[in-house]
């Protein structure tokens, strides 16, 4: 019995640190955060800074008077209509915050692998975006004020 251990012990370490982080990565420990930015602007696919003339975050808080946790809720009920699943995992999924620097927000998404988790956060900007340009265009009549921006 001894030798089978020496001789298998390289075996036995990778063994048990796998078991180590499935464990973990069953029990949702290990975890990814990716995020997809929505910009508010009349210009497609471009960054406005706030304050700057064309910065229509006012308009778009006056079409849209919810709180971020408000939205992550109204985002998750798009996502599951769209794609089916469960509203409450992609609620808990998802987090909405504004941006300080640019006029938008940013849609952050924690998932079990890079691929879903980016592919959570970008159902939800597509869905924040499809909310944002339904309620600015009911509110003022301006058709497409929100895009998904792509980074790398």
């Amino acid at each position: 019995m001894r030798r089978l251990v020496v001789r298998h012990r390289i075996l036995i370490v990778v063994a048990v640190v796998i078991v180590a982080i499935g464990g973990l990565w069953w029990t949702k420990t290990i975890a990814f955060t990716r995020s997809s930015p929505v910009a508010f602007t009349a210009e497609p696919f471009a960054y406005v800074p706030r304050g700057d003339p064309s910065d229509i975050t006012s308009t778009v808080i006056a079409a849209l008077p919810f709180s971020n946790d408000e939205i992550v809720r109204l985002v998750a009920e798009r996502i599951v209509n769209t794609y089916g699943g469960n509203r409450s995992e992609y609620e808990s999924s998802l987090t909405i915050k504004d941006t300080t620097a640019v006029a938008g927000k940013v849609v952050y998404a924690r998932g079990r692998t890079p691929l879903s988790t980016q592919r959570i956060a970008n159902y939800g900007a597509v869905a924040l975006c499809d909310l944002v340009n339904e309620a600015v265009f009911a509110h003022t009549g301006q058709a497409r004020v929100a895009f998904m921006v792509f980074t790398d």
